[in-house]
């Protein structure tokens, strides 16, 4: 297989717009890492640098230790899959997943058998004598996914696969995916702005934003230990709750002033984020599904009331007022509105960011 890494990659379009800028990153080798952000940020330009379908203005792309920024796309030992599947109408699927086998001049017995490993695998057997032409969306991402991996390559490059595929489709063919990571250990980089994919799929997530790797992490890392705010923000349905608070300290300890709401905190964590800022203010977040809500008063709770209710099927997500704040609480309960709550922060779900949006404690 094969570890990609990019070393100080730029790419500027049309002399002025920087769509990547100075990226450094390594793909593991036969792990599935995925590129997340918001469309615009510079991923699917990262991914036709690494396809050679672009020369970057500036860097070097490394293939193992081989050097390949010159190298032509057709010379890369590569796959790729776009977001619109590129299938051959004119052929069957029979054809379209023999065609890159038929280049390589395999042998008829060993293209069928290849074929029917493929067709097998992604549930095509019975599509096989059809040309795709009016079928499904889903139908045409598997067969352009069936012909990338018949080319047996060491590296995978999914460009938003599933963005245009419906809900029910989408799922199972996610799963295929998962089949494809788990059974053919290839460096698979997958290009995507919905988080749910990236979550599921990657064993590592880049998050991009302008261009940049903001966060490069396990999807645990990525969800529970956000480096930045816009992190936090990004990933997270809802994201993380994020309010403006000052550290006050006071002669029986420490406390967070979130307009006008006063937290106490442990005198330890106080400590610790005293000593990583140089000013009070800072940045205080909780996920929506890490804040307690109670229906009844309760030791340490902090009194508010619920403002509007959103029914997600198995979940609620509440807007709750406390005091001047509001904030989004995950429930299994459904609470009406104007109903009154409780709420209580769990110190070890806190993460506390600085005013430049830096993670300083969590």
């Amino acid at each position: 297989m094969v570890e990609v890494r990019l070393e100080n990659v730029t790419h500027i379009y049309d002399k002025r717009v920087k769509a990547v800028d100075n990226l450094n990153i390594k793909f593991m080798d036969e792990k599935l890492t995925a590129l997340l952000g918001p469309s615009g940020c510079g991923k699917t330009t990262t991914l036709r640098i690494i396809a050679g379908l672009i020369r970057p203005t500036k860097g070097r792309v490394f293939f193992d230790d081989k050097d390949v920024t010159d190298l032509p796309a057709e010379k890369r030992n590569l796959s790729m899959v776009f977001q619109f599947p590129v299938v051959y109408t004119t052929m069957k699927i029979y054809d379209n997943l023999a065609f890159p086998l038929r280049l390589k001049k395999l042998s008829k017995e060993e293209i069928e058998k290849k074929v029917k490993e493929i067709a097998e695998f992604l549930g095509l057997k019975q599509y096989l004598e059809i040309k795709p032409i009016g079928v499904p969306a889903d139908l045409k991402q598997k067969v352009a996914l069936g012909r990338a991996l018949i080319k047996e390559t060491g590296l995978l490059l999914l460009d938003e696969p599933l963005t245009n595929i419906d809900p029910k489709a989408r799922i199972e063919l996610r799963e295929k995916i998962l089949d494809v990571k788990r059974r053919l250990k290839q460096t698979i980089i997958y290009v995507t702005h919905d988080q749910a994919e990236a979550l599921t799929l990657a064993d590592f997530i880049g998050i991009m934003k302008d261009g940049k790797i903001i966060q490069l992490g396990t999807p645990e890392e990525i969800y529970e230990r956000p480096s930045n705010t816009f992190v936090a923000w990004f990933v997270g349905n809802p994201g993380m709750n994020l309010l403006d608070a000052d550290l006050v300290e006071t002669a029986h300890g420490y406390f967070l002033d979130i307009s006008g709401l006063r937290l106490p905190i442990p005198e330890d964590m106080g400590k610790f984020i005293r000593s990583r800022i140089s000013e009070t203010k800072l940045i205080f977040g909780i996920r929506p599904e890490h804040v307690n809500l109670y229906t009844k008063k309760v030791e340490g709770g902090i009194p508010g009331k619920c403002v509007t209710v959103e029914d997600m099927g198995a979940l609620f997500i509440e807007t709750v007022r406390v005091g001047e704040v509001e904030l989004k609480v995950k429930t299994t309960e459904w609470i009406g509105e104007g109903q009154p709550i409780w709420i209580k922060f769990p110190s070890e779900k806190v993460r506390i960011f600085d005013k430049s949006g830096k993670l300083i404690y969590g």
